[in-house]
């Protein structure tokens, strides 16, 4: 079983779940950490275009659940095509949890938690792009 696959799976089904109940929320969050989560998810910061960005990060999690899946089942080494999004995902991420303390001064524990969790997906497409650490400790035989 490939470990980084199984836990990319994980971690964006969590990423998932958190982004589904941001997205479906209508009304008021229940926010019990951190208590100024619906002054983030109600803020000017909280759309792109109209849009939602819980709905932003559901697709993200989506995209990279599906790809764990697709290497899970041996379907190819879909998880280097990861990279690149999950490094965007968490450009994002950094600019937002940046937003929610310089600007709004407020937190959201449902944002906090995803942007947690794109850091975690990002650092594993990252070593997953790594050579595995048996080939490096290989010597090649000196020519004798």
């Amino acid at each position: 079983m490939n470990l980084r696959a199984a836990a990319t799976a994980v971690v964006a089904f969590l990423g998932m779940v958190d982004a589904m109940f941001l997205a479906s929320s209508h009304g008021p969050v229940p926010c019990r950490l951190t208590g100024g989560c619906n002054d983030v998810l109600h803020s000017a910061y909280s759309s792109v275009g109209g849009v939602p960005l819980p709905w932003f990060g559901l697709a993200f999690y989506l995209f990279a659940f599906s790809l764990a899946v697709l290497d899970l089942t041996g379907a190819g080494r879909a998880l280097r095509w990861l990279f690149w999004p999950a490094l965007a995902g968490f450009l994002v991420s950094v600019g937002l949890v940046g937003i929610q303390a310089f600007v709004l001064k407020a937190f959201c524990e449902y944002c906090l938690a995803s942007a947690g969790l794109v850091t975690t997906i990002f650092a594993i497409s990252m070593f997953s792009r790594l050579r595995p650490i048996p080939d490096i400790l290989q010597r090649t035989p000196s020519p004798d």
